[in-house]
């Protein structure tokens, strides 16, 4: 779907409620777009579109292994991780707004 019909010129993808109702981007907007850019090859515009799509996809990556082991990954278990991811997003979510 990506693939074949791009975001910007497709009405069927979900819009973002908070940007609807604030006008204001959450940390996922842009995300279609960018996997769109991704599954043509453009990098560089997925990574201008949004950044943080790439900090999660890394954490995919390095949770992958463990999943495959059967295992759950170390750093899931652990509080800093979640307090960290929190106030990552939370940081994002405000300076893409403030820029």
């Amino acid at each position: 779907m990506l693939y074949t019909f791009p975001p910007a010129a497709s009405r069927f993808y979900p819009q973002c409620v908070f940007h609807a109702l604030t006008g204001l981007d959450c940390p996922g907007c842009g995300t279609t777009r960018a996997l769109h850019h991704l599954v043509h090859g453009r990098v560089g515009e997925a990574f201008l579109t949004n950044p943080f799509l790439f900090a999660v996809i890394a954490m995919l990556l390095f949770a992958l292994p463990s999943y495959w082991r059967g295992e759950r990954p170390v750093f899931a278990t652990r509080p800093w991780f979640g307090w960290g991811a929190a106030i990552v997003t939370i940081g994002w979510w405000i300076g893409r707004n403030v820029v």
